[in-house]
C-alpha cells in the first residue's frame, strides 16, 4: 500500500466551484474565472491566467488566502532578498519570489512565481488578504493576453524536501536552468578567503594597472601583508609558500556601476550606448537603493547585447595574462531595469548571464565565479553554471543593528536560492565584537569562507575554529536553513524567539543557535536605531533535538537505533539521547552555540560509538569523512577517515582496547562520566585513517 503522502499527492490541487483546493483542503477562495491550472504528473500544478488586453505588465487576482502561517521571501531592495512573516495575504509584500504556507498544521504549499518566455513574475498581497501575482517583461514593445504557466504551486509534509522538489519539477518542466546538483562546484570552494581593498588597491599602479595585477598575482603584496601578522605561519604554514591561493577581480555585470563609456575608442567596437532606466513598480514600493540615484539620472553605458559575448572574453583574458584565477561579478540585477527594446529584462539577463559563464568556463578553465546583487528570479532561473552567488546584503562592522539581520537573511534565503546555487553568506571581520555569531553562522552555512580583516587586524582564536592549517574549510554539505520549527518565527523581531540553523556533514548533523533578536528591523535601512521592548535584554529560552537535523537520516546508516551523541561545542559538553528528546538552551544578545549531531551507531550487543570529529572547530563533524569497521577474532575495530588536524573526539560506551593513527599506536584520553574518547592529531591536514580497537 502506498503512504498517506502517496495517496495526498495522487489528489492534484485545483480550482473547484471558485475553491483553490490542495489536499482536500481550501487553500484560497473566491478565485477568480480567468485563473487557469495546468497539473504536473506528480501532483503539483502551474497556475496562470487571461487577460482582458494586452500589456507588458499584468496583476492579476488569485483569490483570498486561507492559510495559518506563511514566511515569504521578498526583494526589499532591487538587489537583495529578506523574510517575511505573517497569517494573511496583507502580510505578503511586492516582489516576493518564494510563498511557503503552513496549512491547518496539516502539510505545507509551496507557491513560487518563476519565468514565463520572456516575463518574469512576483508574488504580493492585498489588506483584503488576497493573493495576486503580477508579470511583466520590462520592455513595452513585449506584451501579451494569455499568461499560460507563471506561478507553480506544489504542497508536501516536509518544507525542505517540498523546496528541493519543487526545484527539480521546475528544471525539467521549464528549462530554464540547471540544479545546483549538476553543476560543476568550483575547487576553491572549500577554501578560506583573505580579502582586504587595500591589499588589492596599494599596489595596482593607477598608470599600468597591469602591471599591478600581475605583482598581486605573483604574490607582491598580499604576501608582505601577511607576513607581518606574527602568528600567520605557524597557523596556516601553507600560506607562507603561497598566501594569495586564488586571485578573483571584481567587476560589474554592465563593466562597471554605470556600465562603458561609448565615447571609448577601445569601448567602440562593443556597440555601447546610454541605456535608459526603469524602475519596476514592485521595487518602488521598497527600499529604493541610494546607488541607484546617478544611474537613474544618467542611464548606463549598455553593451550591445550581441557583443557582450565578446567584451566579457577580451576583458576575461586579460585578466588571466595578468595572472588572475576569476571573477566575482557584482551589480547583476542592474539588468532587470534596461530591458526596453532588448526584448525585455528575462531576455537580456539571459544574454548576457550566458555569455559571462560561457566566457568564464572557457578563459579561467574552471567555474570560478561568483554571483552578486543578483537575487531576482530572473538570474536565479537562468543560470546554468554559475554555482556560487550572495545570499544576502553585505556584511556592515559599522551598522550594530545589521549583525544578526545578515545571519537570518542568509538563513532564510538559503531555503529558496540554497536548491539553485551555493550561497555566498558574505566575509566577515574576525577581530569584531560579532565575530563568534559571524563565524559560527558561515560554518554551517555551506558556503566558502572569506575574512575582510585589515592587514594587522586579525583574531587568530576565531579563524582557527573556521580554517585547517592548510587553509581549506570544513564546509558542511548543504547550505545552512532555518530548522521547521524557526520557519514561521521572526527570530529578529518576535522578541523570543531564537534562530535554529541545520545543515549535514558526511556522517553527522549539525545545528547552530543564535539570538538575533534585539538586533535590527526589517527591512534594514543604514543609520536605523532599534528600541528594544522592556526586558528584551535577558537571555532567550528555546528548545533544541537531534531531530531539528531534518535528513539525519541520509547519513545515520543502518545500524542507528535512533540514539544520538550531542557535542556543544562552546561550552564542551557531550551528552546523549533519542533523536526526539529535547533540551533546553538560553542565549543572551547576540549570542550562539553549535551543536554536532552524531548518530551512535551500534557495531555488537554492547558496543555503541559515534565520531564527532575535531573538537576545537565549529563544524566539527566535517573533518570526518568515512567509517567502516571490521571484526577480528574477539576484537573489533572501527575505522574513522578524517581531515585536519587538532583535538578528535568521539563518543563510546566503553573506553577502546587502543587508539593507532595510519598504523601507528597514539594516546587517547577516555572519560567514563560521558563517554568521550579523545585523541590529539598532529602532523598532515590531508585525510588519514585512525583505528580504534574493541
Amino acid at each position: 500500500m502506498g503512504s498517506n503522502e502517496d495517496v495526498m499527492i495522487s489528489v492534484k490541487p485545483g480550482v473547484k466551484g471558485g475553491t483553490f483546493m490542495v489536499r482536500g483542503t481550501a487553500v484560497l477562495t473566491n478565485v477568480p474565472a480567468n485563473i487557469t491550472v495546468t497539473p504536473v504528473n506528480d501532483g503539483s500544478v502551474f497556475v496562470g491566467a487571461n487577460a482582458t488586453s494586452s500589456s507588458s505588465r499584468h496583476v492579476f487576482n488569485l483569490g483570498t488566502l486561507q492559510v495559518h502561517r506563511l514566511v515569504c521571501l521578498f526583494r526589499f531592495k532591487i538587489w537583495w532578498m529578506i523574510p517575511c512573516f505573517g497569517t494573511s495575504g496583507g502580510d505578503i509584500p511586492a516582489e516576493t519570489q518564494m510563498l511557503l504556507l503552513e496549512v491547518e498544521n496539516k502539510f505545507y504549499v509551496l507557491i513560487l512565481p518563476v519565468l514565463d518566455g520572456q516575463f518574469r513574475t512576483s508574488l504580493q498581497g492585498t489588506p483584503d488578504n488576497e493573493l495576486e501575482f503580477c508579470i511583466e517583461s520590462g520592455d513595452p514593445d513585449v506584451q501579451t493576453t494569455k499568461i499560460k504557466e507563471p506561478v507553480f504551486v506544489n504542497s508536501g509534509n516536509n518544507p525542505f524536501k517540498l523546496i528541493r522538489n519543487s526545484i527539480k519539477i521546475l528544471e525539467k518542466h521549464k528549462g530554464t536552468f540547471k540544479h545546483i546538483d549538476n553543476k560543476q562546484k568550483p575547487e576553491h570552494i572549500d577554501w578560506f578567503g583573505w580579502n582586504t581593498w587595500d591589499a588589492f588597491y596599494c599596489n595596482v599602479d593607477p598608470e599600468g594597472i597591469k602591471d599591478g595585477l600581475e605583482n598581486f598575482s605573483k604574490g607582491g603584496c598580499p604576501p608582505k601583508l601577511l607576513t607581518i601578522d606574527e602568528g600567520w605561519q605557524n597557523i596556516f604554514p601553507s600560506y607562507e609558500e603561497n598566501p594569495t591561493g586564488y586571485v578573483y577581480i571584481w567587476h560589474a555585470m554592465a563593466g562597471y556601476w554605470g556600465g562603458v563609456l561609448p565615447e571609448s575608442e577601445v569601448m567602440k567596437k562593443y556597440n555601447p550606448k546610454i541605456q535608459p532606466v526603469v524602475q519596476s513598480p514592485g521595487n518602488l514600493t521598497h527600499v529604493v537603493c541610494s546607488t541607484l540615484d546617478n544611474i537613474q539620472d544618467k542611464g548606463i553605458g549598455l553593451i550591445d547585447p550581441s557583443k557582450i559575448r565578446d567584451f566579457y572574453n577580451d576583458f576575461h583574458s586579460y585578466q588571466a595574462s595578468c595572472g588572475i584565477d576569476g571573477v566575482k561579478v557584482d551589480v547583476q540585477s542592474v539588468l532587470e531595469l534596461l530591458g526596453a527594446g532588448y526584448g525585455g529584462r528575462v531576455s537580456l539577463t539571459r544574454q548576457y548571464l550566458g555569455a559571462l559563464e560561457d566566457s568564464v568556463t572557457e578563459t579561467f578553465k574552471s567555474n570560478n565565479l561568483i554571483c552578486s546583487m543578483s537575487l531576482n528570479t530572473d538570474f536565479l532561473y537562468s543560470t546554468k553554471k554559475a554555482a556560487a552567488a550572495r545570499a544576502t546584503e553585505d556584511f556592515m562592522p559599522n551598522e550594530p543593528t545589521f549583525q544578526t539581520l545578515h545571519v537570518a537573511a542568509a538563513a532564510f534565503n538559503s531555503l529558496l536560492i540554497g536548491e539553485i546555487i551555493v550561497p555566498d553568506w558574505d566575509m566577515f571581520y574576525s577581530d569584531h565584537i560579532t565575530a563568534e555569531f559571524h563565524g559560527a553562522a558561515r560554518a554551517l552555512s555551506g558556503s566558502a569562507v572569506y575574512v575582510s580583516d585589515k592587514p594587522g587586524s586579525h583574531d587568530f582564536d576565531i579563524i582557527k575554529k573556521l580554517v585547517l592549517p592548510d587553509g581549506s574549510i570544513l564546509r558542511a554539505q548543504y547550505a545552512g536553513r532555518p530548522t521547521r520549527d524557526c520557519l514561521f518565527n521572526d527570530p529578529v523581531t518576535d522578541g523570543k524567539s531564537l534562530l535554529k540553523i541545520w545543515n549535514l556533514n558526511k556522517l553527522s548533523g549539525v545545528i547552530g543557535v543564535f539570538n538575533c533578536q534585539r538586533a535590527g528591523i526589517w527591512p534594514p535601512i543604514k543609520g536605523s536605531i532599534y528600541m528594544p521592548a522592556p526586558g528584551s535584554g535577558t537571555p532567550i529560552s528555546g528548545i533544541v533535538s537531534a531531530g531539528d537535523v531534518d535528513a539525519l537520516e541520509e547519513v545515520a546508516g543502518e545500524n542507528w537505533r535512533g540514539h544520538c551523541a550531542v557535542y556543544a561545542f562552546l561550552s564542551g559538553s557531550l551528552k546523549t539521547m533519542l533523536k526526539d528528546a529535547k533540551f533546553q538552551v538560553a542565549l543572551e544578545h547576540l549570542k550562539c552555540e553549535v551543536f554536532t549531531i552524531s548518530p551512535i551507531r551500534a557495531f555488537s550487543e554492547d558496543l555503541r560509538f559515534a565520531p564527532i570529529g575535531l573538537l576545537d572547530m565549529y563544524n566539527s563533524g566535517g573533518a570526518v569523512e568515512a567509517m567502516d569497521s571490521e571484526n577480528k577474532s574477539s576484537e573489533c575495530e572501527i575505522k574513522v577517515r578524517i581531515r585536519g588536524c587538532g583535538r578528535f573526539g568521539a563518543y563510546s560506551n566503553k573506553k577502546p582496547k587502543c587508539c593507532s593513527m595510519n598504523e601507528k599506536d597514539e594516546e587517547f584520553i577516555y572519560n567514563p562520566i560521558d563517554g568521550l574518547v579523545t585523541v590529539k592529531v598532529e602532523g598532515e591536514y590531508s585525510s588519514r585513517e585512525m583505528v580504534f580497537v574493541y
